[in-house]
């Protein structure tokens, strides 16, 4: 196709979008040059530069003759902000990105995949990508325009389908405030009821891309402020300010006499003030405030949201859910928990209908089907679990048994597919689109499921690790290389510093997730010990996994068999958990060799964590350093003397006061957690062993001071002095 036939041809489909109020997706096969001679045609593309922000057009591209104007590290910063047309070029293929960036695209516009010419070619390596392809194939609103092919390509029967828009279009009834759908000034109506009703019920507004959520922030704020009697100041808060362009247009429009100061990102009203602050500047020093709008919670870290309710008592959180954050799930499996025990009156409304297209566009439907994002778990209420105890591995499926499933398995069953990502969505947090092209394409991962009658009740995704050649080990132990795929024995290594990890081999457990219906029944537990059983057939030296922790999951993992090797020291971005890696020995297959490995490994994690609490994890919650310690082996505990128990009788008897008993009272405290909780233990971990100050410790657990602090330590040792 030539440049003006493209011209031509493009002009048709846009001037169909507009009128069936859709998107379109158009891949162009061939060559760079070729295709940029096409997108060159198109008006107002050459002025999509790196500097320009305005543009309606967004680049994500890795091609040096496509320009681009997104880097793969910013095009998060995208989310929320609206364009005309997304140039795809990248042959990495950055799913997470092109999923994001597709929802930013208004009606009318277009989605532009470039790719090579020979796309069976292109795509022969890639399972997800044969899969997408042929997606696209098979949808006649999709265009693929071939360099060296002449073809003919048809449009949808515009009339047929304009009529259906517009006679929806003629039943809508007008709605107060601008507000584009029934749904949207319900949203408004809720968020000004933050203000007006009781104090400490956060409302949560979801819903996937396109829905209106920003604008209903903005409506809502504006509103407020038009019929303030006082003044009134509310804040915003998101990831990035640029996340935040709708948001503000929308006041702009809400609030015509308003003043805009673009720099401070501020409107000034007589009746008050609407302003952008940073979630950190807003936690630093908190503010009073009346209304506190959160815009794309799902990219903001769970224990930083957690920390705002801390602070402020109207709060709207308002968040996309489907995975192009990344950390969408993390929103709605974490953050939703936390308001359910915190907040219990707490309110969600969720926004089904779009506004930046007709509902049915089909490229919001492709997006969706190839990766995934509308994968809805199965219903479990007639699956049997009568012999779950009796599981073990097998390469067959025989009632409830774990199956080793393979690409070409989840390839050629779409249903199967959709059933293991559904459950890997809804268990884990983190799961992007991203994770569905890893899952099909990864061939050194190895998947596990439980099924029964049909249905997916668990999965778990395994790789292999270790024994890795002489060289590698060199060029890593003195920093010039990292080997992707070989976490477990590359963290033992650089992190824990010992030199013989990669003579050994570890099965990590990357993932493993349980259908929410069926848990807490041994599922979980029952598809570990299949996991063993596969690890045994591969002759595996050690199981492995690492996770961000927590006193559930670290549970799970310690009632395996699991013992903690290392805790990270950063915290995870969306969870604010630290990192922790495990192991367990593979009994069948342990030498003394493995025995003498791993308990070097587990000796040195407890000889070390004990000093590291006072210094790098002060502010691990006390229960989980209760969990870790309550496993110390007996060879890492301290040997307490005649000193130490003076110390400790001498406190708890108010003799001597707390600094010069310290180090006995340390001493007697870690062997004391080896035994049963009891939860007034806390306060002692926190002050005794994490090393943390007595306004912190008064703070966190309530205490009205000094004075009520140390009767409360005095009071547990008096008690307890003996059990060590």
């Amino acid at each position: 196709m030539k440049p003006a036939a493209f011209v031509t041809f493009i002009e048709q489909v846009k001037q169909q979008a507009l009128t069936l109020k859709q998107r379109r997706l158009v891949v162009l096969a061939g060559e760079s040059a070729w295709a940029l001679s096409l997108l060159a045609s198109l008006p107002e593309y050459s002025s999509a530069s790196k500097e320009n922000t305005e543009h309606s057009w967004h680049i994500y591209s890795d091609d040096p003759l496509i320009e681009s104007n997104i880097s793969k590290q910013n095009y998060r910063h995208k989310l929320g902000t609206e364009c005309h047309n997304v140039v795809f070029a990248d042959s990495a293929f950055n799913l997470d990105a092109f999923a994001a960036l597709s929802g930013t695209i208004i009606f009318g516009g277009f989605l532009f995949l470039v790719v090579p010419a020979d796309i069976a070619k292109f795509s022969k390596n890639s399972f997800f990508l044969q899969r997408l392809f042929q997606q696209i194939a098979a949808n006649k609103q999709h265009f693929i325009i071939e360099e060296y092919k002449t073809q003919l390509l048809g449009l949808v029967d515009l009339q047929r389908n304009a009529s259906k828009i517009n006679a929806g279009e003629e039943g809508k009834p007008q709605l107060p405030l601008s507000c584009l759908t029934a749904e949207q000034f319900q949203a408004v109506q809720s968020i000004e009821n933050v203000v007006t009703g009781h104090r400490d019920r956060p409302l949560v507004i979801t819903a996937d891309r396109g829905r209106g959520k920003s604008s209903a922030l903005a409506i809502a704020a504006s509103h407020l402020l038009l019929n303030a009697s006082q003044q009134l100041r509310i804040v915003i808060t998101a990831p990035q300010q640029q996340a935040l362009v709708v948001f503000f247009k929308q006041v702009l429009i809400s609030l015509p006499n308003a003043e805009f100061n673009a720099k401070k990102q501020t409107i000034s009203h007589k009746m008050g003030v609407i302003e952008f602050i940073a979630i950190d500047q807003l936690l630093k020093n908190p503010l009073k405030i009346t209304l506190l709008l959160v815009d794309e919670a799902a990219a903001i870290p769970v224990y930083l949201l957690q920390a705002l309710l801390t602070y402020y008592h109207r709060i709207v959180f308002s968040s996309t859910v489907h995975g192009y954050e990344g950390a969408g799930r993390g929103f709605t499996l974490k953050f939703q928990k936390i308001l359910s025990e915190t907040k219990p009156q707490w309110r969600s409304i969720h926004l089904n209908e779009p506004i930046r297209w007709q509902q049915d566009c089909p490229l919001e439907s492709f997006i969706f089907e190839s990766c995934l994002l509308n994968a809805e778990l199965d219903n479990l209420a007639k699956v049997s679990l009568d012999n779950i105890d009796d599981l073990h591995f097998t390469p067959k499926e025989e009632k409830l048994e774990v199956l080793q499933l393979s690409s070409e398995d989840l390839l050629g069953n779409e249903t199967l597919l959709r059933q293991v990502f559904a459950v890997l969505v809804t268990a884990h947090y983190q799961t992007s689109p991203n994770d569905l092209r890893m899952l099909l394409d990864n061939q050194k991962i190895t998947l596990l499921a439980i099924k029964q009658q049909g249905h997916i009740l668990a999965v778990a995704l395994l790789m292999l690790e270790g024994l890795c050649p002489d060289e590698d080990v060199r060029l890593i132990t003195s920093n010039k290389r990292r080997l992707k795929d070989q976490f477990i024995p590359q963290s033992l290594l650089s992190h824990c510093g010992f030199k013989q990890a990669f003579e050994y081999s570890y099965l990590r457990v990357m993932r493993i997730a349980v259908h929410p219906e069926i848990q807490n029944k041994g599922i979980g537990s029952s598809l570990l010990h299949g996991i063993e059983q596969y690890g045994q057939s591969k002759n595996v030296d050690f199981i492995g996994t690492s996770f961000g922790v927590n006193r559930h999951l670290l549970n799970f993992w310690q009632l395996g068999g699991f013992s903690i090797a290392r805790i990270g020291f950063s915290q995870d971005k969306a969870s604010g958990e630290h990192s922790a890696l495990m192991l367990k020995p593979l009994s069948q297959n342990t030498s003394e060799k493995n025995v003498i490995f791993y308990q070097q490994i587990i000796t040195e994690f407890y000889r070390t964590f004990d000093y590291l609490l006072s210094r790098d994890f002060q502010s691990l919650p006390a229960q989980l350093v209760w969990q870790i310690l309550h496993f110390s082996p007996t060879t890492s505990l301290p040997e307490i003397n005649e000193s130490d128990f003076t110390s400790v009788n001498d406190f708890s008897a108010q003799v001597r006061q707390f600094g010069p008993c310290a180090f006995g009272l340390h001493q007697w405290l870690l062997r004391h957690i080896t035994h049963n909780f009891k939860p007034g233990v806390l306060p002692l971990i926190s002050r005794i062993i994490q090393g943390q100050s007595v306004e912190n410790v008064c703070f966190r657990y309530q205490f009205t001071g000094k004075k009520a602090l140390n009767k409360h330590l005095v009071n547990y040792i008096k008690v307890n002095s003996d059990k060590c």
